[in-house]
């Protein structure tokens, strides 16, 4: 699996990280993954899922996982997890996945634990720190959050993902210029980053900055017309 295919793929973290599907109203927009569909939000394709824990394809763990995923059993995915693990409580491959399976069943507690469990046995995986910072920042532990992010980008300093989530956190918090470096940042790194875009785009509607927010905005109408036109409907 290519860097490329992991980066594309992992966006489904910040789009969870920022909170918002195009399903909801639009005076409640303020995360940056509004304009995003609800089944890219889900995560629920083989190939998705098998972007976000990096060369899982590869692996059994993978292998086994995939039906579940298939047909969005969830449940059946975390059971599986959990039985795995009964048998070896050290495989971090198996902590993530279940982790995975209680954050789509909306089960955040359960996930960052499981998460928690991955970051420590697999520390080199970005897509476990930005899947713990995510379950940290949507229980409220903002610092948390941002510690666990900026483990992430150590980890991994080429993690657009990892920048926009990190972003999000800033602008939240109304730390207008950090928010700004790390959504300059994940554009840098990929200039077709949409949650990137969006983000920055928020970010100079909040603060009335009219330069940057249409330079996001006329540029999510290239990319992504639809996250566009949340933007301009988003209120902060």
């Amino acid at each position: 699996m290519t860097r490329q295919r992991f980066e594309q793929a992992s966006h489904i973290v910040a789009a969870l990280a920022c909170a918002a599907l195009i399903g909801a109203g639009a005076g409640s927009l303020s995360g940056c993954a509004a304009g995003m569909v609800q089944a890219a939000a889900l995560v629920s394709s083989p190939e998705m899922f098998a972007s976000m824990f990096g060369q899982f394809e590869t692996r059994s763990e993978f292998r086994e996982s995939v039906p579940y995923v298939r047909s969005k059993d969830w449940l059946g995915l975390t059971v599986l997890a959990r039985q795995k693990l009964d048998a070896q409580p050290t495989r971090g491959e198996w902590w993530q996945i279940a982790g995975y399976g209680h954050m789509q069943m909306g089960e955040l507690r359960e996930a960052r634990d499981c998460f928690a469990r991955t970051v420590k046995l697999l520390p080199e995986e970005v897509g476990a720190w930005n899947l713990y910072a995510y379950s940290l920042k949507s229980l409220g532990d903002k610092n948390g959050a941002v510690a666990a992010v900026e483990k992430a980008i150590q980890t991994d300093p080429s993690s657009n993902t990892s920048f926009v989530i990190l972003g999000e956190l800033h602008r939240e918090a109304g730390r207008l210029k950090p928010a700004l470096q790390a959504y300059e940042r994940a554009i840098d790194i990929d200039k077709s980053d949409i949650f990137a875009w969006y983000g920055l785009g928020l970010l100079g509607k909040q603060y009335n900055d009219k330069t940057t927010y249409e330079r996001a905005r006329k540029t999510l109408k290239e990319l992504y017309p639809p996250m566009a036109e949340q933007l301009e409907k988003a209120k902060v």
